[in-house]
């Protein structure tokens, strides 16, 4: 429709010229019949002063001179050599110029300017040269085209609205849906039902994003079972590790219960001799009796310690990291393995440095890596022999535990597996192959580490390295 209207109005202003030159013409026709032929220039002057518009002008040009005119007022001195006088003599047709600007839609028109040649009296030929100006049309072209702008403007602000309409119903407003739909599937949901319109490229990305939330639902519920088979795994592992520590620690038990007899036993005939003496002598001074029953009390006690120090070790007990003094849980880890008599015939010697630092940890674990360890150098010298422990430590460096002995030293060939679990050199059934894969777990569990120092023949040097307490990782939580 812009375009239909945009064609009439040039139309329109089309044959509004195309008449005003047509008017010209019939003008000069009539100047040449009723004036020119009879010789009357100075009459069909006066004719083209009363027909044409004011600010006309023309040129009558004779084979031997040229009379301008003017309606209102006369017309420039080069007007009468105007170069389409000579056109329309030359051509024999007429010339036609207009002058204005033509930029469409909108054009303007100043004026028309038409040559045409005529014939003259005594058979001579001429030109006429007349100049109309469109003045007049121009004010009604002028208003057509503020008609058209209006127009225009009319049509561009209806396509504009319908544009945004159409934008609103079938882009905007189904964006905004989308829009929603993702905030949905960010709090984990779906909108059953969506209105996305009919573009296709939209309801595309709907189908897209319902397909990508349906993945995603179906890896979560994945996620969530693999999540529960962890976590029902890591209890079972947990349960596990609980349990192979509670094993070592029995096999460690077993070791030690070795040299209980005889322990006992010592005190027991110590005992049975002190009462038979009592048995036999019933005068005795009562001095006499007072000290055997001192010696008898003593040998009792000796007993009593044996069995607690026994019993405080193999009763299970919760896991509980605390700030530890690692001097401490050394001296009475040793005292444990004496009273129980399994370094019997052993040198034990202990070099601790003072003032270290404490440790976070738990100290029946730790205890119970010290007695492995302590266990393992005794097979490992024999009858006789050697073992240190040490200790020495810095806020700097952390706290060091040594186990050193003198014994056979490990082999080469089974260094790098002395830590796999269930891996023993022993004869079966004195030994369960947990003792340094179990002490190994106990010892990273409170950021620590275990290290050894070997040489065939040479003896073996165990080391633990723990952190201290400041710069312990899980420090802060060590109450809990």
């Amino acid at each position: 429709m812009f375009l239909i209207g945009v064609i009439a109005f040039k139309l329109t202003e089309r044959y509004a010229v195309q008449g005003k030159i047509e008017g010209v013409k019939a003008t000069i026709t009539a100047l040449e019949d009723a004036y020119l032929e009879k010789n009357d220039t100075k009459g069909g002057i006066e004719f083209l002063k009363k027909t044409l518009n004011p600010g006309a002008w023309g040129v009558i040009a004779e084979s031997d001179s040229r009379t301008a005119f003017g309606v209102s007022a006369e017309p420039e001195p080069e007007s009468r050599t105007d170069p389409l006088i000579l056109e329309a003599v030359n051509s024999g047709s007429a010339a036609v110029e207009v002058e204005g600007i033509n930029f469409p839609p909108f054009s303007t028109y100043q004026g028309v300017k038409i040559a045409e040649p005529v014939g003259i009296s005594g058979g001579q030929s001429g030109a006429v040269l007349i100049y109309q100006p469109l003045s007049s049309m121009e004010e009604s072209l002028a208003l057509g085209q503020r008609l058209l702008a209006l127009w225009i403007i009319l049509f561009l602000a209806i396509i504009a609205l319908f544009g945004f309409y159409v934008l609103s119903r079938r882009i905007i407003k189904p964006v905004h849906e989308l829009i929603k739909t993702t905030q949905a599937i960010s709090s984990g949901k779906f909108p059953p039902r969506v209105e996305t319109g009919g573009v296709k490229e939209i309801n595309q990305l709907y189908m897209a994003m319902k397909k990508m939330y349906g993945e995603i639902e179906e890896g979560k519920r994945e996620l969530t079972g693999k999540i529960e088979e962890l976590e029902e795994t890591n209890t079972k592992l947990r349960m596990t590790r609980r349990e192979l520590i509670e094993a070592e620690k029995l096999a460690s038990l077993g070791q030690l219960s070795a040299g209980i007899a005889h322990e006992i036993g010592n005190p027991l005939s110590a005992l049975s001799g002190y009462l038979d003496v009592i048995r036999r002598s019933p005068g005795m001074k009562e001095e006499n009796r007072t000290a055997l029953i001192t010696e008898i009390q003593g040998e009792v006690g000796r007993i009593d310690r044996i069995i607690r120090t026994l019993l405080d070790y193999s009763r299970p007990k919760n896991v509980a990291p605390k700030l530890l003094d690692v001097n401490r849980v050394i001296e009475d880890t040793v005292e444990i393995v004496k009273t129980q008599g399994a370094l019997k015939g052993l040198t034990l010697g202990l070099d601790l440095s003072k003032d270290i630092p404490y440790i976070v940890a738990d100290a029946g674990q730790l205890s119970q890596v010290i007695i492995n360890l302590l266990l393992n150098s005794r097979d490992a010298v024999g009858g006789s022999g050697q073992i240190t422990v040490t200790s020495e430590g810095s806020q700097a460096s952390g706290v060091k535990i040594s186990v050193t002995d003198n014994g056979t030293g490990i082999p080469e060939h089974i260094r790098d597996k002395i830590f796999d679990p269930f891996f023993t050199t022993k004869e079966p059934g004195y030994g369960t192959g947990l003792g340094l894969s179990v002490s190994a777990r106990i010892i990273e569990a409170f950021d620590g580490k275990i290290s050894v120092d070997t040489e065939e023949g040479q003896g073996t040097r165990f080391e633990l390295t723990f952190p201290a307490a400041r710069d312990y990782e899980n420090a802060e939580n060590f109450g809990s």
